[in-house]
């Protein structure tokens, strides 16, 4: 009998990056959108991976499975998992008697939400085993996290930055600390949101464009380390393209290759143009062939302090008047609740992770970490549950046996004591 392959399921609120653990180690994740969509224009929804299929981005009407972090629309989670696991598409073709999966969930996900996946893996989808545990848990398991010499760190402090909030989550030995974990309600979906707030103010009405939202968003927007100066740059002159770029919105023509817009380059200081950033679709086919009277009528975006502005929010939420920290300080905060003989291996190990971690697109940090995770760990299968474990226990024998990914604060003080 063969052994089951592993799947590693990253099933964030954004998007659903999938891995087969066995993979070529150059393998990167399939993505996949987690959301049922509607298309005003073309009259259908698209599901997942079927969104490659759409034609016209705008107007997208969303429906997601999570809210405000917490998966709550399990028609919407189930009609997505059924195509991500299926053979259409791009689906990942499983089987799930013959596959052990390893899911991630929110920290501090609730006790009826956690049932629900127990459910849905074992009774609804019958897979052989599963691992179900907070995706900063698998961290410092992962390559960016290994110090010289590929030394895991057993203390890590993961700032996972995603779709719905920002988490400070402390990580020991490959566990989370409970009393250290913090949470700002800024995620990319607010910065999303608050950017269309910014344009449709100053320049276009864009409240219902949230796909080229958040294009927009991922090739423009910056974190800036000189906020004074670029501030200053920006209100100094609108032509200053150090800071002022310019994005042509799509023209929404079913046959464009201009679907969601593009960045368009501004000109080296010799006046030639600069060869298209790196990801960004060719914008030749729509605008040579139509002549010079279809370049004028390109619809511009001119994306000036908001570059910067818009991520701002992360380390000054009280911008938009959220009465809570940014996240240094929310580092600050979580670091002095721990032990005192931990602190300074946390100030030393900070790893960012999640969607908002690097602009521009997502980071697939968790899906690898958890590959490497398995690779470096053998052990960690013994936390996996079966399917005869769930089909005796329930729900009970998969609280006890993901309880162990979390640590109380007394249980970590007696290992502190015992290590000494």
């Amino acid at each position: 009998m063969t052994s089951p392959r592993t799947l590693l399921f990253d099933n964030g609120a954004h998007s659903i990056k999938a891995l087969w653990a066995d993979a070529p180690a150059d393998a990167q994740p399939e993505i996949f959108r987690n959301a049922v969509i509607r298309s005003k224009s073309e009259k259908r929804n698209f599901v997942a991976d079927e969104l490659d299929e759409c034609a016209d981005f705008g107007g997208l009407v969303f429906r997601l499975a999570f809210d405000r972090g917490i998966l709550n629309n399990w028609e919407v989670e189930k009609t997505v998992w059924d195509r991500t696991f299926g053979s259409k598409g791009r689906g990942l073709k499983v089987d799930p008697a013959s596959t052990e999966l390893l899911i991630t969930e929110p920290v501090f996900n609730l006790p009826n939400v956690q049932e629900h996946y127990d459910q849905m893996i074992f009774e609804e989808y019958d897979f052989a085993s599963c691992l179900r545990c907070p995706g900063p848990a698998l961290v410092p398991f992962g390559p960016d996290a290994n110090t010289p010499g590929d030394v895991q760190p057993e203390c890590v402090l993961v700032v996972d930055s995603g779709f719905s909030f920002t988490h400070i989550v402390p990580v020991v030995r490959g566990s989370v600390v409970s009393s250290g974990v913090r949470r700002i309600d800024v995620g990319g979906k607010l910065l999303t949101n608050h950017l269309k707030e910014l344009v449709s103010f100053r320049q276009w009405y864009m409240m219902d464009q949230t796909s080229v939202m958040e294009r927009v968003k991922e090739t423009c927007c910056y974190v800036t380390n000189q906020w004074e100066h670029d501030w200053e740059a920006a209100s100094a002159s609108s032509k200053d393209t150090s800071i002022v770029r310019t994005y042509v919105l799509p023209d929404f023509v079913p046959t464009s290759s201009n679907k969601l817009g593009y960045l368009r380059v501004p000109p080296s200081e010799d006046g030639e143009d600069v060869e298209m950033e790196e990801g960004q679709p060719d914008p030749q086919p729509s605008t040579t062939a139509a002549g010079p009277s279809q370049v004028e009528e390109e619809q511009l975006l001119q994306m000036n302090n908001e570059r910067f502005a818009v991520p701002e929010v992360l380390f000054n939420p009280s911008t938009i008047g959220l009465n809570q920290g940014g996240i240094p300080e929310t580092i600050a905060h979580s670091i002095a609740s721990l032990p005192e003989e931990l602190r300074g291996m946390f100030w030393n190990n900070i790893l960012c992770v999640g969607g908002n971690a690097k602009f521009p697109g997502p980071t697939l940090a968790t899906i690898l970490s958890a590959r490497s995770a398995l690779d470096a760990n053998p052990s960690i299968r013994q936390n996996f549950l079966t399917r005869a474990e769930y089909q005796e226990g329930g729900s009970n024998a998969a609280r006890r046996k993901f309880g162990n990914l979390y640590w109380s604060e007394k249980a970590l003080r007696e290992e502190l004591g015992a290590s000494a």
